[in-house]
């Protein structure tokens, strides 16, 4: 789907922020599996998942995340996925592809159910400040995405007489 230059412009800097924000993410979750990996009990990685704890990334037992991690091998490949997505993300939204802001409205779409109840159960004010920019992001996503399908809708005259 080709994009007007009007709908390339119109908001362009809220779209480049969260692309920024898609592959700092990136570099921050590969950066924590790789260390996961090599050098466990390194300090940025000790740090990097006690974070990505709290803000759920990462599933947990017991009461406030003190449970045991998943197995490496298991969080390495997640975390990696993660990567990949948000590269993904970022990567399209930087080149304002519309097939990218489609995959972070499903994303959000997806995620932010389970991220709802995790408030719910364990509140904490990093979890519902990430809700709360996590549905702005959803809601500006998806005013873009309805403004460019109206303006792409082909124009049917009002009544044809023949």
């Amino acid at each position: 789907m080709a994009q007007s230059a009007s709908d390339k412009g119109h908001n362009a800097l809220g779209v480049k922020l969260i692309a920024l924000l898609s592959l700092a993410l990136a570099l921050i979750v590969f950066v924590t599996g790789v260390l996961l990996i090599t050098v466990p009990n390194a300090w940025i990685a000790r740090i990097s998942l006690y974070w990505m704890d709290q803000l759920g990334f990462i599933p947990h037992s017991g009461p406030n995340g003190t449970g045991p991690l998943p197995a490496t091998w298991i969080l390495f490949s997640a975390l990696m996925v993660y990567t990949v997505i948000f590269i993904l993300e970022g990567g399209g939204m930087l080149r304002q592809k519309a097939w990218a802001e489609y995959l972070v409205l499903v994303e959000l779409g997806l995620l932010l159910p389970p991220e709802m109840l995790e408030n719910f159960r364990q509140p904490n004010w990093l979890r519902i400040a990430t809700l709360v920019f996590n549905i702005l992001i959803f809601i500006y996503l998806g005013f873009r995405r309805t403004q460019s399908l109206l303006a792409h809708r082909p124009q049917n005259p009002a009544s044809e007489t023949h």
